[in-house]
């Protein structure tokens, strides 16, 4: 699956030309929009030489500006790539406001005052923390199974069940001491899609928050999880993994501090992957052992199916 790139610097064959006159009279305007603005960046592949340059970025809000010179964005050719540009941002995660070369012209404060409006609109409706949890499905069944065989001879007097995937997802996050809005992406192979099909782009909300979950299916769903958990970092600021495979530990790897954190509770200091947490195996059985995974905070995901199977705590 081909996933859209970040946000970047310049490429190296760039070479820093002036603001045209339009955004010089629109970049004279901004007043406290400054700090927040970037100008000058690229979004794409570097092998594809970055693809494109976009006029004005504000990272926080997910907001793109560009303004459109007459010169540049009147010909059916150049308005069939403009289109084609703005489905490549869109699916990177941003939302595009365009100005006319005119409308810059004849007003720059109001064009300035509109997207200040707007990024202060959208950083108001915007959680704190934008969160992501990735879900191996074929991981979380097979734990399912497991996990209820072992819960069921631990309790045979109780008529415990499989726990559907959106029955566990709210108790992953409680286990996982996690709340508010959270972006969940189910990978799993093409012969679960249809079984899956009514949650794609669905929401539910549970008693701390919303969750939305997105589907992907794919023949090879572990290396497309990591794909997409690299490509879409940008998006994120706290990373969820329901997995225990030893392909995640890169993916996961390279979108965590480079640094460990540090922590103190009483008279134990510890260092740990702050930005991440995982649902895996125990530590008898994880295979992560050997990597800085298992410096990310975690949880035994049979303590998240017990529950969701509706076990209490001490039944666990």
């Amino acid at each position: 699956m081909n996933y859209p790139g970040q946000p970047k610097a310049p490429p190296a064959w760039w070479r820093h030309r002036n603001p045209s006159f339009i955004e010089a009279k629109f970049k004279k305007e901004l007043g406290d929009l400054a700090d927040a603005i970037e100008s000058e960046t690229w979004f794409g592949d570097p092998q594809k030489h970055s693809r494109y340059r976009v006029d004005f970025l504000l990272k926080d809000a997910r907001l793109i500006v560009e303004l459109d010179g007459h010169a540049y964005h009147s010909t059916r050719e150049q308005l069939e790539k403009d289109a084609v540009r703005q489905r490549y941002l869109t699916r990177a995660g941003y939302s595009i406001v365009r100005f006319t070369g005119r409308e810059v012209n004849r007003c720059p404060t109001a064009c300035v005052a509109e997207v200040r409006e707007i990024y202060q609109e959208r950083v108001q409706r915007s959680p704190k923390k934008y969160r992501v949890m990735y879900i191996d499905y074929s991981f979380f069944c097979l734990e399912n199974s497991k996990a209820l065989a072992f819960y069921r001879d631990l309790h045979p007097h109780k008529n415990l069940l499989r726990t559907p995937i959106d029955k566990f997802i709210p108790h992953a996050i409680e286990w996982l001491k996690e709340k508010s809005f959270i972006t969940v992406f189910l990978f799993h192979h093409p012969d679960d899609r249809d079984a899956l099909l009514h949650l794609d782009n669905s929401a539910q909300e549970y008693e701390r928050g919303e969750v939305r979950i997105n589907n992907v299916s794919s023949k090879y769903y572990s290396i497309e999880l990591g794909e997409h958990m690299r490509n879409y970092s940008h998006l994120f600021d706290d990373f969820y993994l329901v997995a225990d495979d030893p392909i995640y530990i890169d993916p996961l790897r390279s979108v965590l501090p480079e640094t460990y954190s540090k922590e103190e509770m009483g008279d134990w200091k510890f260092e740990y992957l702050a930005n991440g947490k995982l649902l895996r195996r125990g530590n008898d059985e994880t295979s992560f052992v050997g990597s800085d995974l298992v410096m990310v905070r975690w949880q035994d995901i049979w303590y998240a199916l017990g529950s969701s199977m509706g076990l209490q705590p001490f039944e666990l």
